[in-house]
């Protein structure tokens, strides 16, 4: 389903560029969100809630949102938690 990640990837930078008004152009896989963007934990938490109450996406943990570190990081994170949504372990 390369269409539905394409689509997830875009709707995941435009939440990004829109939150933290920040150009869409400097949202590089590998961007550092604190040292490339200049957000801080507080400012990666909101992203990640917003994920949760925007897409549905499943909470995510404390330790979760320590370890988001770039633009890469988050995509993926919220990708795994979308793709929880439903299923019991």
């Amino acid at each position: 389903m390369p269409r539905s990640s394409e689509a997830l990837n875009a709707k995941l930078l435009n939440l990004i560029a829109e939150e933290m008004a920040i150009e869409e152009a400097e949202l590089t896989p590998s961007a550092s969100l604190s040292e490339d963007l200049g957000l801080d934990e507080i400012d990666v938490a909101e992203l990640l809630m917003q994920a949760e109450e925007k897409l549905g996406a499943q909470e995510f943990s404390e330790d979760e949102w320590e370890d988001c570190r770039t633009v890469g990081d988050y995509i993926r994170l919220v990708t795994q938690h979308l793709g929880k949504r439903g299923k019991k372990k």
